[in-house]
């Protein structure tokens, strides 16, 4: 049997001959059971035991098939490969319409405009994260007069587009993005497939008067993660760094009282400032978890939700250069810049005295993206989410600790003495903890900061990472647990954006 090539770079499997001989038929029988007449002549017709045979080889053959095509993939593929044709015919069409319409309003800046069709022009009825949105109806998503997701008249460009491209799959969490700010505007796809989600590191194109294509396919500062299933995440960029304040292209260092950060409470980061994902500069602080999902809608983005940072977090703990043992779960992952005062550089190390593994302040992700101060250097504010949906703003009852103490203050995971011993609706162990049940702040996970006895705190926020000062309290999955949304007065406290 010959299977035919499969496209042009398939494969071919061998024919194999099998032959099944009078001496080898007679093993399979009973002698004690069944008589036949010794076989004799031409045999025109196929035994149970032939057939069984065959069915068996074709079997075989068949999943192997299956296995070593995976069909899946192909497809998911196949539909990513559409993705990066659009995201590249769109830029075109974009760039055209910055040159011939120059002046003009390329959209509402801070707004991102979706390719899924909702008869809400703010997309309310479909599950997105906290940010703002704008959405065409289905009668108009993909009409190129200005009355489709893009809301711009390609029709009267000299590269006119006749129809406005959409996701192959266009609902959920793979959809196209379009934003805008003062430099520019970015376009944004989510890979589906392993492949091109490795080697792509997501489909984004950028353009306009003063930014230009960089990092390959995503912008400066912002690096792609990996989707992860298990919380609801399609494939995503997040900034780099921690949000710093930028006047221009310069970031701010005003101190905030010597701390290392930037008193948004002296000088909120509007107006003629803007928040960016930049290397220099001291990161946000004193700012409240409302003004920080302000600020990443501001640039079309939303605040980290904890869906997201669990992606990233959970995506680090599995790669094994981010272990001081170079192995999973051999040692110790890094707690960060957490034992001197908030890093302003971009130095993967803090300071003298602390140039040690421990105090490392980058990850690296499975797609060898690197992301900065994950853990420790200032806590960062992020959305309660339900499979990366929405924002929670209920009372938060909180998870207790073994000894069940009427304070607030740390629990490990898991071993350590107290720990959390009681884990609540509202703050579910799957999606706050470590992958690996026995990991806790021996292994630079962190710890939990709560009400020890579990009561409800009112509506309460996620802090995530640790801060400069925790020490070991500190880790890639450290949690705060007991921050109101509209308290801003804490130098400790930042956050990062995500899209």
């Amino acid at each position: 049997m010959v299977l035919d090539r499969f496209g042009k770079r398939g494969f071919a499997l061998l024919e194999v001959p099998v032959k099944i001989t009078q001496e080898s038929f007679l093993l399979f029988r009973n002698r004690s059971r069944l008589q036949r007449e010794p076989l004799t002549g031409i045999h025109t017709g196929f035994t149970l035991v032939e057939l069984l045979l065959v069915i068996g080889i074709l079997g075989i053959l068949t999943a192997a098939t299956v296995v070593i095509l995976n069909p899946a993939e192909l497809l998911a593929q196949a539909r990513d490969a559409s993705r990066a044709s659009d995201i590249r015919a769109l830029k075109i069409g974009l760039q055209a319409y910055f040159i011939e319409h120059s002046g003009s309003s390329m959209g509402t800046p801070g707004v991102s405009y979706i390719s899924i069709p909702d008869s809400s022009a703010a997309c309310a009825n479909l599950s997105l994260p906290n940010g703002s949105y704008r959405c065409a109806t289905s009668e108009n998503y993909r009409k190129a007069d200005s009355n489709g997701w893009i809301p711009l008249d390609f029709t009267a460009i000299t590269t006119a587009l006749s129809v406005l491209p959409v996701d192959p799959v266009n609902s959920g969490n793979s959809y196209y993005s379009y934003t805008v700010d003062g430099q520019g505007f970015t376009l944004s796809a989510h890979p589906e497939s392993d492949k091109y989600a490795a080697e792509s590191e997501g489909f984004v194109a950028v353009g306009g008067p003063t930014t230009k294509l960089t990092g390959g396919n995503f912008p400066e500062g912002w690096v792609y993660v990996p989707r992860n299933s298990d919380f609801g995440t399609a494939g995503f960029w997040v900034m780099k760094y921690e949000a710093k304040c930028v006047a221009g292209t310069t970031p701010l260092t005003t101190p905030d009282s010597g701390s290392h950060t930037y008193n948004n409470t002296v000088q909120p980061c509007t107006g003629n400032y803007y928040i960016a994902s930049t290397s220099g500069g001291y990161p946000i602080a004193n700012i409240s978890h409302n003004n920080a999902k302000a600020y990443c809608e501001a640039i079309g983005a939303h605040l980290l939700t904890n869906d997201e940072y669990m992606t990233i977090a959970t995506d680090a703990s599995l790669v094994d250069s981010n272990w001081s043992d170079n192995s999973v779960g051999s040692d110790y992952l890094p707690r960060g810049n957490s034992n001197a005062l908030a890093a302003q550089d971009g130095s993967s190390l803090y300071g003298t005295g602390y140039n040690d593994f421990t105090h490392l302040r980058t990850l690296t992700l499975s797609n060898s993206s690197v992301i900065y101060d994950l853990a420790g250097n200032v806590h960062e504010h992020v959305q309660r989410s339900e499979n990366n949906a929405g924002d929670l703003m209920t009372a938060m009852t909180l998870p207790a600790c073994s000894d069940g103490a009427a304070a607030i203050g740390y629990c490990d995971f898991v071993t350590a003495s107290p720990y959390i011993s009681a884990w609540s609706s509202a703050v579910v162990k799957e999606k706050v903890a470590p992958p690996n049940n026995t990991w806790y702040a021996n292994h630079g996970m962190g710890r939990v900061y709560t009400y020890k006895n579990g009561t409800s705190m009112g509506t309460t926020v996620f802090l995530r990472g640790g801060y400069w000062s925790t020490s070991t309290d500190a880790g890639a999955f450290s949690l705060s647990l007991v921050w109101g949304t509209a308290e801003s007065a804490s130098h400790t406290v930042g956050f990062r954006c995500s899209r």
